[in-house]
């Protein structure tokens, strides 16, 4: 004769094996960025993260692993394709590689500030980019905030486009800014950033262009004088999915998902903005800083037409077309 209590015990046992009642056990997603857990890119995914496990109920838990753990930006993007790994945020320059159409982010002097540029990357044309990985096995979401890149450099301030004449600006080993600068009449040295301190110190180059945060982190503020606010292009990030993950999840978690990411998107961009600012203030007591009006700023876009042209040649038309106008539509 089976007992009472036997029957109590085999009742908790299939329930705790997910095998009857009600109870579920937790998806767990992981979700690899690459700067440190101090950098907005890994703030906002730790903001995605509480928001998917609040919004899911605990039915998804994401874990994220910071600081380049998983692998860079492309390592980590083939992992979401392969599905080993659910979720990373890769600059829009990773995402050039998959479909050219993303290299319009950072096209130079096109976006006035912050807002113009989630407006833009808000609207249609942001959102085509992102349905345009659908065919990679990539779910696109949301569009980060990195910053907009400044110029830096020991001999003097960059007030016009005349300014940039001349000096020895190292960029990144990037076809755009090598040519966006040489285009300005500066002379483009592409390098590592992991030499550049070296070449800054010994006047190797005279100056080099990144965002605030970069600035500060690798201390160049102690070989440089002038910090000049060209804000010359803006670097984004990309919240993305793995197609394999979500197709394994339910209509509701994949929409709850949908709505962590938009959250933490307003999150992200918010901590970038305190961030940079709370960095110019840092940077504006041991450099002179100078901001760079918007009409000279765009003088600089001028004189690099035919660099900027010559990029955008190389992308769809129909959707060049259309940025364009979400660009004219927002400013």
């Amino acid at each position: 004769m089976i007992s009472a209590k036997h029957i109590l015990l085999v009742s908790a046992l299939v329930a705790g094996l997910g095998l009857g009642g009600t109870s579920q056990a937790a998806v767990t997603a992981r979700m690899g960025t690459s700067l440190p857990d101090t950098h907005p890119q890994t703030l906002g995914a730790k903001r995605f993260a509480e928001l998917v496990e609040q919004k899911t109920d605990g039915e998804v838990k994401v874990q994220v692993f910071s600081n380049g753990i998983l692998g860079n930006d492309v390592n980590m993007t083939s992992m979401l394709q392969a599905g080993t790994l659910a979720f990373t945020a890769p600059s829009t320059a990773t995402l050039a590689s998959l479909n050219p159409n993303f290299s319009i982010v950072s096209l130079p002097f096109q976006f006035d500030d912050s807002e113009h540029a989630d407006a833009v990357l808000d609207g249609p044309a942001g959102r085509d980019l992102l349905a345009s990985l659908a065919d990679k096995g990539l779910v696109g979401y949301e569009f980060w905030e990195n910053g907009f890149r400044h110029i830096t450099n020991s001999r003097r301030a960059v007030e016009a486009a005349d300014d940039v004449e001349g000096l020895k600006i190292r960029t990144m080993q990037n076809e755009l800014y090598i040519d966006m600068f040489n285009g300005l009449g500066a002379n483009a040295v592409p390098m590592p950033v992991n030499e550049l301190f070296t070449a800054l110190e010994t006047r190797t180059v005279d100056g080099q262009e990144n965002p605030y945060s970069v600035i500060e982190s690798k201390r160049f503020f102690e070989v440089q004088q002038y910090l000049s606010q060209t804000a010359h292009a803006y670097d984004a990030q990309v919240l993305i999915g793995s197609a394999s993950f979500l197709d394994g999840l339910t209509d509701d978690q994949r929409e709850a998902i949908a709505e962590a990411a938009r959250e933490a998107t307003l999150y992200q961009r918010q901590a970038s903005r305190e961030l940079n600012d709370r960095l110019l203030a840092e940077l504006s007591d041991k450099m002179t800083v100078n901001a760079v009006p918007l009409e000279q700023r765009r003088a600089m876009g001028e004189r690099l037409a035919p660099v900027i042209e010559a990029h955008r040649d190389a992308l769809a038309a129909d959707f060049v077309a259309d940025f364009d106008k979400a660009l004219a539509e927002a400013r």
